[in-house]
């Protein structure tokens, strides 16, 4: 008999399966349901904790803060959570709660607990985003104080006053090389240059001299525009590093694979030439005409441990780039011309040729009683008094617009930690803002003016407690043992390029359209002179992502009228 002549035999075997089907389906959303009430339940009763019963609830901060560290993670992404802070801290007060177990805190006395030399914390999970090498941390990420404390032996080595001068050839070769750039593209009637963006080449001289001196070979950037693609893969890398700092699970989730999905290719070009760099240059071991960072670290020995460093140690450490302020010591520069007077009026007194700016050269044109005197004198370009503005004015553009804006996470370890004398818990997160506490006007009177004469009062008692005050309340290269090892070489770097742009060129912002305004900056005034009238009036803006990121100033350089060609 046919099946087909058996109607119900036929739906009796066709009903069976869509009665499982429409169980199946029904448990399915059963299940979908009583998940989602489960999750909803839970959220609620985390955020309810979070707000009124988590240890860290009675400290004042953002609501959406207190509920999850994404709130704050977001204006990671954008650039300027070292602005909210800054925004929190005159809200909340000295004490705000930026994460469910995050605090930051805005004092000297704070900075010193959390990032001092016996401070009981560790770095937090999220510097594992920092690191070249998932695997192997570098000095900067490395969490474990014991090994953190052997790389910084090591790597401290390579930056002594002693081993700067055994590269500062090669750091003076590349300053020269900007210095020309500077002043290359001229207009043969005026003297004027063509616009210059100096954030840019300035990431080109940073890239090139760290190149040349972990190397041996630079990217050569301010020559050929070959590897200048370089520059915005850093970029991308410090804000998906500042995202990964804030909240870890950004970089543990590999959610940073997202962000960089269009730049994947570029930073495994990228990784890829520092890799081979790093391995060629290791290869060649100490059979090297001019002595370079690489020398040093392949030949120091840690002298409590007697360990070296290995290959792949030499190639994380090699990827860390020096962040120059170079562009910011320009940008307020130029929005207060007198000051930019007087230092270019010092430094061409000082030095008798554009070669004479080292950091180890003595012979300058110092007002001694008598050549005596002058023979024994030791005095450079860094200690010289007659270049006090020189340095002011760079501690002052780093105070504004510091290298590294935020605050460096803190884990507390167990037995707590007490800050401000706070006693805080086990496993919080704990910082201080480094752009928020150069902010406070209990250290910095006017702290949003650019006033370098703040670093030079001491002619009175009045000017030396200003001036130990404000010394209180700046960190450019951190605090403690965790801060910056090459403060030494980025210090070099900047007065050597500086002071030898200013002895070279007179420069101004470049105008848009003749009319002064826009003029090569946000705040539209080419005159230096501000909204209200007074010098000065405009910020420099920079992304406060890692490491900041800034475009700008855009300025014209025109040789000196004494100088000839």
């Amino acid at each position: 008999m046919s099946l087909i002549s058996n109607p119900v035999s036929s739906a009796a075997v066709v009903d069976i399966p869509l009665t499982k089907i429409q169980s199946r389906f029904s448990m399915t959303l059963y299940i979908l349901a009583a998940t989602t009430a489960a999750t909803l339940l839970y959220g609620c009763i985390l955020a309810i904790y979070r707000l009124f019963f988590h240890p860290l609830a009675k400290y004042p901060g953002p609501r959406l803060a207190a509920l999850t560290d994404w709130y704050a993670t977001f204006y990671a992404w954008r650039g300027d959570l070292h602005k909210k802070n800054r925004q929190w801290h005159d809200k909340y007060g000295m004490t705000v709660r930026f994460g469910p177990n995050a605090l930051c805190f805005n004092s000297s006395t704070a900075m010193n607990d959390i990032y001092g030399v016996r401070a009981n914390v560790r770095k937090s999970d999220g510097y594992a985003s920092l690191s070249a090498s998932r695997c192997t941390p570098n000095t900067v990420t490395t969490i474990d104080k014991g090994v953190h404390g052997f790389k910084r032996r090591i790597m401290a080595q390579v930056y002594t006053e002693r081993s700067l001068k055994e590269i500062e050839d090669r750091i003076l070769d590349n300053i020269s090389d900007f210095v020309d750039v500077l002043g290359s593209e001229s207009n043969a009637m005026t003297g004027w240059t063509a616009p210059k963006d100096i954030a840019q080449t300035c990431d080109w001289l940073t890239f090139d001299v760290i190149s040349d001196l972990c190397y041996g070979e630079d990217f050569d950037m301010l020559h050929s525009s070959e590897m200048r693609w370089f520059p915005s893969v850093v970029r991308k890398i410090a804000q998906r590093s500042m995202m990964g700092l804030i909240q870890p699970k950004f970089f543990q989730l590999k959610l940073d694979t997202i962000l960089l999905a269009n730049q994947y290719k570029d930073i495994i070009a990228a990784g890829a030439w520092v890799r081979q760099r790093a391995e060629a240059r290791a290869q060649l071991g100490n059979d090297i005409k001019k002595k370079d960072m690489f020398y040093t670290l392949m030949n120091a020995v840690d002298p409590k441990t007697g360990l070296q460093f290995t290959q792949k140690d030499l190639w994380v450490e090699s990827m860390l780039l020096l962040a120059a302020a170079i562009s910011a010591v320009i940008h307020y520069l130029l929005h207060h011309p007198t000051h930019l007077a007087n230092l270019t009026r010092t430094l061409r007194t000082l030095f008798p040729t554009e070669a004479s700016i080292s950091f180890s050269n003595t012979t300058l044109n110092t007002e001694m009683e008598t050549e005596a005197e002058a023979e024994k004198s030791t005095d450079t370009l860094l200690t010289c008094p007659q270049t006090a503005l020189l340095r002011s004015c760079i501690n002052e553009s780093m105070r504004l617009a510091p290298s590294v804006s935020s605050a460096p996470p803190r884990t507390v370890l167990p037995g707590g930690l007490l800050v401000d004398g706070e006693p805080i818990p086990p496993g919080t997160t704990v910082g201080t803002s480094i752009y928020t506490i150069h902010r406070n006007e209990e250290y910095f009177d006017h702290p949003d003016e650019f006033d370098p004469l703040r670093w030079m009062d001491e002619d009175t008692e009045i000017g030396k407690e200003k001036v130990r005050r404000a010394g209180m309340g700046f960190a450019p290269f951190s605090v403690g043992a965790r801060s910056c090892v090459g403060w030494r070489l980025a210090w070099v770097e900047m007065n050597v390029a500086i002071a030898r742009v200013l002895w070279r060129f007179d420069m101004r912002l470049a105008s848009v359209a003749g009319d002064g305004t826009g003029a090569g900056c946000s705040c539209g005034s080419g005159n230096g002179v501000g909204e209200k009238g007074r010098e000065g009036g405009c910020d420099y803006e920079f992304m406060g992502w890692v490491t900041s990121s800034a475009e700008g100033p855009v300025v014209e350089f025109r040789r000196r009228d004494d100088l000839e060609m």
